[in-house]
């Protein structure tokens, strides 16, 4: 019997390929800024953003609250927060960003 090895997702060890979702080091970019994403959140048209970034998009914006990426319509109430590695534990929405 002939065991190949395997990764734990159950991909091919063999190297060379990398994923194209997120970046390398398994984080993901905020649509905003393009950095790895602080305190993430979803919007419901599937788009990812830093908390502070799409809040400050938000309150720049009163009337016409759209997300960044595709125009649809999004609210604070409205956004998922992400909870995962080395991220806090609170609802990001619950802090203010700091004033500019």
């Amino acid at each position: 019997m002939v065991m190949t090895s395997q990764s734990p997702r159950g991909a091919s060890t063999s190297g060379g390929e990398e994923s194209n979702t997120g970046s390398p080091d398994g984080n993901f970019e905020c649509n905003i800024c393009l950095d790895t994403a602080k305190d993430a959140v979803v919007s419901l048209c599937g788009h990812l953003f830093c908390w502070p970034c799409l809040h400050q998009w938000l309150e720049t914006r009163p009337n016409r609250q759209v997300c960044p990426v595709c125009k649809a319509g999004i609210s604070r109430d409205k956004v998922i927060p992400l909870y995962g590695r080395g991220g806090s534990k609170q609802d990001p929405r619950d802090k203010l960003p700091p004033r500019p």
